[in-house]
């Protein structure tokens, strides 16, 4: 029987639970294989790229950080693009065009004598010899390649059904003499992945919950919100500098029985397990406006994680909606979720 193979990026610590979940949720799985430190291929009976796509848009897979069709799979030491390039060049004809985006990543250790730069302008040859427009990014379709210890993979799929548009899912942000904590990271990381600002207005109001020093809020305020920061602890004294910005030094709980605010945006990266942090959501559903957005980091460590999101998603349904939830590369031990309030 035929089957299809899609190939899947996620982080190396969870591994053994994206299979659990792949194969929980993946109606025709039929095999689940780690090929690399960060990556793995799915076979199914008939399920493509989009179709794990549109699972990991409804939230029941959240550790794909990024899809495509295998084409090919080869012993990179032995042999080159240039023998797969039919199969390549049948894939691509099927989406109907002539442009490309070519994404060279790489999965675990290797011994090949190459750099990735290297390794992007040969491919790049190789398509360009076939008649392709090849551009690093911002084509409709991309043909991926991953150099796993023990082979080369080839994939191609349209951008949007992909998860990500980095090669691999591997988000490159680099530090800013402003930042004040590499948790910004993780909420910079979520605004290329996810629109949460669709809808809302400009100079929209926000709430960060355990705010210090201050890492989310910053990222807020630069974005135009005017942002009320609650934490107990202090703020880093450039972010109470920053227009907008209003620190109330209390616990969240506190915070919760004593506003009478209303807002569009509220944000919490707290240290609190998976369940008291979506009952906290729940509970601070109130605090937004209709249809208004929440973000929550759900902190599930490395046992029972399937559970402890089942549970999570659960609560967190009583109030909202899940319009995105992943486990961005920014995150650990964790994953970060979008929530819309019911009107």
């Amino acid at each position: 029987m035929a089957t299809r193979k899609t190939l899947l990026s996620m982080a190396a610590d969870s591994w053994p639970v994206a299979k659990e979940e792949l194969l929980r949720h993946v109606e025709d799985a039929v095999e689940v294989r780690r090929v690399g430190e960060e990556s793995a291929v799915i076979e199914t009976a008939h399920s493509t790229a989009k179709d794990l796509a549109l699972l990991a848009r409804q939230a029941p897979l959240v550790f794909p950080r990024h899809l495509t069709n295998v084409v090919a799979e080869y012993d990179h030491a032995t042999t080159g693009l240039d023998t797969v390039i039919d199969f390549l060049d049948t894939a691509i004809r099927e989406y109907g065009t002539a442009e490309v985006s070519l994404q060279i990543w790489q999965s675990g250790k290797t011994t090949y004598k190459f750099s990735r730069h290297d390794a992007w302008e040969r491919a790049a040859q190789v398509l360009t010899d076939r008649g392709y427009q090849v551009t690093r990014t911002g084509s409709p379709v991309a043909v991926s390649i991953c150099f796993t210890p023990k082979t080369a993979i080839v994939g191609v799929n349209r951008v949007a059904d992909s998860l990500s548009s980095w090669p691999g899912g591997e988000v490159r942000l680099s530090k800013t003499p402003d930042q004040v904590s590499r948790a910004e990271f993780k909420l910079e990381e979520l605004f290329k992945a996810h629109p949460i600002d669709d809808g809302i207005e400009p100079k929209g109001t926000a709430l960060d919950y355990g705010a210090a020093p201050g890492g989310w809020t910053r990222i807020l305020a630069q974005r135009g919100y005017r942002t009320t920061a609650v934490d107990p602890g202090d703020l880093d004294p450039r972010v109470l500098q920053l227009p907008g910005v209003v620190h109330e030094r209390t616990t969240a709980g506190n915070f919760l029985r004593e506003t009478r605010d209303r807002f569009d945006l509220l944000v919490n990266d707290m240290k609190m397990s998976p369940d008291r942090s979506s009952r906290l959501m729940v509970d601070s559903a109130r605090l937004l406006k209709p249809f208004g957005v929440a973000v929550t980091t759900l902190k599930t460590g490395a046992h029972h994680v399937l559970e402890q999101i089942d549970e999570s998603f659960a609560i967190l349904g009583a109030a909202y909606d899940i319009e995105f939830a992943r486990q961005l590369r920014h995150n650990r031990n964790e994953l970060t979720v979008v929530l819309r309030r019911f009107d």
